[in-house]
C-alpha cells in the first residue's frame, strides 16, 4: 500500500499547483493574504511557504547585484510579486482540498494534530541541538519570523499530505467487490498470487567484532552449538526475512547457503557498530497461493484499484465542483 500512497502524493503534488481563476480580489485585514471559505489564512504563512525571506537575504548576502535589481526596479518587484501570487495559489488549493476531505465527513483532528506539533516544536530543537533562547535566531534562518511562523506552516502542510491519506482510506473502505470479482482476478493473475521466498533466521548480535569473531571460532570448532549461544545472549532475534533483493548481501548469504549454516560475524547496526551470528532456520520457496490463501490479498488489491480509478477520474471532477461553489477572497492590499 505504500507504493500506492505515494503515487497519490506524487499525484496530489502536481494537483495542487493548479492556478484557477475563481476569486475575488478585496481589501481584508493585512495580516491575512486569503479567506477560503470563511478559513482565514495569514500572511506570515505565505512569507514562510514562499521562503521570500530567506530567499531575498540569501540573494542580498551571495548576489548583491541581483538582488539590488530585484528589489529596486518595478520589473524585479513584479517577479517578485508573481512568485507569492504563485505560491499564494497552491496554498489556496491545498487548503480548499483539505476542506473538500472534511466536508465528506472526514475529522482530520486539526486540534489534536496542532498540538501534536506544538508539542513536538521543542523537542526538535533539542534533539538538534539548538538551546531555547537560538531557536528564533534559527527560523529566521531558514526563513521563518517566528516560533508560531514555523508552526503554522508544518502544520498545513501536514494537514495536507493526511487529508490525502484519509481521503484514501475513506473511498477504500467503501468500496465492495462480489465472489465473481474474486475469482475473476484469481485465475486471470495467478502468477501475481505467489509466497515470496523467504527465509526464518536467528541472530545473536555482539558489541564487538572481536567478540562475535571469538564466538563463531568457538562454535566452529565444537565448543557449543549456535542453539547455546542463543539461548544465553541477551540480545537475540528470531525473523523471517525476504529473499526477493538480490542487492543484499545478506538476502544473497541467506540464499545460496542451506538451513543450518552458520555466517562469519557480519556488520548489524552501522550506527553502533554492533556485529552478529546469523543461522539459517528454515527457508521458504515461492509457491503458487490456493484461492482460498490469496484471497485476503486478491480484495486488497481490487478495492485498492477501484480506489486509484476514483483518484483518477472521479476525484477531478468532484473537487472541480467544490472549488467552484468555494469563496475564495485574495487580500488586494497585498496583491
Amino acid at each position: 500500500m505504500r507504493n500506492k500512497i505515494f503515487y497519490f502524493l506524487l499525484f496530489f503534488m502536481v494537483f495542487s499547483t493548479l492556478v484557477f481563476s475563481d476569486f475575488s480580489y478585496q481589501p481584508i485585514n493585512q495580516n491575512i493574504f486569503a479567506k477560503v471559505n470563511n478559513e482565514t489564512l495569514s500572511e506570515e504563512l505565505l512569507v514562510s511557504r514562499s521562503q521570500i525571506v530567506y530567499l531575498l537575504s540569501d540573494m542580498s548576502t551571495n548576489y548583491q547585484d541581483f538582488y539590488t535589481v530585484l528589489t529596486n526596479t518595478a520589473t524585479g518587484i513584479e517577479l517578485i510579486q508573481t512568485y507569492l501570487n504563485d505560491q499564494a495559489m497552491k496554498i489556496i488549493n491545498q487548503v480548499l482540498f483539505v476542506q473538500f476531505v472534511e466536508q465528506k465527513g472526514i475529522d482530520l483532528e486539526r486540534e489534536s494534530l496542532r498540538n501534536e506539533i506544538e508539542n513536538q516544536f521543542s523537542n526538535v530543537f533539542k534533539d538538534a541541538g539548538i538551546p531555547d533562547e537560538n531557536i528564533e535566531e534559527y527560523l529566521l534562518l531558514l526563513g521563518y519570523t517566528s516560533k508560531s511562523n514555523f508552526i503554522d506552516d508544518f502544520f498545513y502542510q501536514v494537514l495536507y499530505n493526511d487529508s490525502i491519506m484519509a481521503l484514501y482510506e475513506f473511498i477504500f473502505q467503501q468500496q465492495t467487490v462480489s465472489e465473481e470479482e474474486i475469482l475473476t482476478e484469481y485465475n486471470n493473475n495467478k502468477p501475481v498470487y505467489k509466497s515470496r521466498p523467504s527465509a526464518d533466521i536467528k541472530i545473536v548480535v555482539f558489541n564487538t567484532e572481536e567478540e562475535a569473531s571469538y564466538t563463531y571460532t568457538r562454535i566452529i570448532e565444537g565448543y557449543y552449538t549456535f542453539e547455546e549461544v542463543f539461548e544465553l545472549s541477551d540480545n537475540n532475534v528470531t525473523t523471517n526475512i525476504s529473499l526477493e533483493d538480490e542487492l543484499n548481501n545478506l538476502v544473497n548469504t541467506v540464499k545460496n547457503n542451506p538451513p543450518g549454516y552458520i555466517t562469519e560475524p557480519i556488520l548489524y547496526n552501522t550506527e553502533d557498530n554492533t556485529f552478529a551470528l546469523l543461522k539459517i532456520e528454515k527457508k521458504y520457496p515461492e509457491r503458487q497461493l490456493s484461492f482460498e490463501e490469496a484471497r485476503n490479498q486478491i480484495i486488497f488489491n481490487l478495492k485498492d484499484k477501484k480506489t486509484q480509478e476514483y483518484f483518477d477520474k472521479v476525484l477531478p471532477e468532484e473537487f472541480e465542483i467544490f472549488r467552484k461553489n468555494s469563496v475564495v477572497i485574495i487580500n488586494s492590499e497585498l496583491f
